[in-house]
């Protein structure tokens, strides 16, 4: 996955252009923006900062993470504003920080996230924000005709996909597409009070930290 990325940093957004897509990105980013609103947000694998520049507009203050150079270092290209900190940090290994959160973001990182490491990277996410705090999360939904197709499914459930960058690269990419009650299942590890809204090709949650 670390290789993928760093190599489709640059041609990263053009998912976002799918015209059949564009009505789903609209009611996305007008969500996030509200629910972002005067917040101190931590973001994980903000990647080349397309959704850290949505929430910036709303949010108070914003610490940017990515595990990844490549993409970081678009983000850090972009005029997202002095209320967004960009950081290399690892999901699931996050340091301890300072400041106190009371946002959690983390989109379109849930499907590339093995099943097994879903509850594991939530509660270690959790465990980094303030008690109460809202954690949302953006992902994809497989729609035939849109999404990749699927190439494989291993033991564990897991759906990968094969992919093909501008220059003929080649790579196996894990993503998974979960149901809203295996997200409402996963989350309830850290939450009791949980919100998703299904869309046609994207879902999204909240879910109040505690």
């Amino acid at each position: 996955m670390d290789c993928y990325y760093q190599a489709r940093a640059r041609e990263y957004e053009s998912v976002y252009a799918k015209p059949e897509r564009q009505s789903d990105l609209a009611r996305l980013k007008a969500w996030l923006a509200a629910e972002a609103r005067g917040r101190t947000v931590l973001e994980v694998a903000c990647g080349t900062g397309y959704w850290t520049a949505i929430a910036a507009a709303t949010a108070r203050r914003i610490l940017a993470t990515d595990r990844n150079g490549a993409p970081l270092s678009i983000a850090r290209s972009k005029a997202l504003g002095p209320s967004v900190v960009l950081r290399r940090a690892d999901a699931y290994h996050l340091p301890e920080f300072a400041q106190c959160f009371d946002c959690g973001m983390a989109h379109f990182w849930w499907s590339h996230m093995p099943h097994r490491r879903t509850r594991e990277f939530l509660v270690h996410f959790a465990s980094r924000l303030a008690a109460g705090a809202k954690l949302l999360l953006i992902d994809n939904n497989f729609v035939s005709g849109s999404s990749t197709p699927i190439s494989r499914r291993d033991g564990d459930g897991n759906t990968y996909q094969m992919r093909t960058l501008a220059t003929g690269e080649r790579y196996e990419v894990l993503k998974n597409f979960p149901s809203g009650a295996d997200i409402e299942r996963a989350l309830g590890a850290v939450s009791s009070r949980i919100d998703i809204l299904q869309l046609t090709h994207y879902w999204a949650a909240r879910a109040l930290i505690g």
